[in-house]
């Protein structure tokens, strides 16, 4: 696997095209933390930047075989990156606000008790759908979110690879933002 790291991005997409997994995984191994601090800047949130990019990345798997990529695959990736960064911040349904803005911006909502009552009950179902995840996935989510470690030192601590953290975070993340959404629509608005 060590030679596929030597093949460059052309190579590794038309691969891809073919249907080889291992490939796009390679990209995505290549390209994962540039691509989140990139998405970062646009929605300013880890957690809503490593669902844009693993997005993107599966949009190039579903639509590989139709796909026209430019022979520059890394301005393709960062364009499609901040083209849906714009479109999350533009649509009305926001899928997920990260925790941690949630708790920064209590003090804003703190003026009435009613908020106040709200904000918590908001806070007490995020941690519900966090509680649900897999054990495993359960503590990455929130060694990483919580404690602040980085993956590779989650990596370290469970012996565990870098990319199994990764895989970890992109579910637990559209596992979150799916059952927040539909929290969020159902009782909050």
């Amino acid at each position: 696997m060590a030679e596929v790291f030597q093949i460059s991005d052309e190579e590794l997409l038309k691969l891809v095209k073919k249907g080889e997994h291992h490939a796009l995984e390679t990209l995505y191994r290549r390209y994962f933390h540039m691509l989140c601090s990139f998405a970062h800047k646009y929605v300013r949130s880890n957690l809503i930047s490593e669902e844009v990019v693993s997005d993107v990345f599966l949009y190039i798997w579903l639509k590989r075989e139709e796909m026209k990529i430019p022979n520059n695959l890394r301005a393709y990736l960062f364009t499609a990156v901040k083209n849906r960064s714009m479109n999350y911040l533009q649509s009305d349904n926001r899928h997920f606000e990260d925790i941690y803005f949630v708790e920064k911006n209590r003090s804003l909502s703190a003026d009435s008790a009613d908020s106040h009552i709200l904000q918590q009950e908001l806070e007490d179902e995020i941690e519900k759908i966090i509680s649900q995840l897999p054990p495993k996935r359960q503590l990455i989510f929130r060694m990483n979110r919580i404690d602040g470690l980085k993956y590779k030192e989650i990596a370290q601590v469970l012996s565990i690879t870098v990319r199994t953290v990764q895989n970890h975070m992109v579910e637990a993340v559209r596992f979150i933002a799916n059952h927040y959404s539909r929290i969020k629509s159902q009782k909050y608005f």
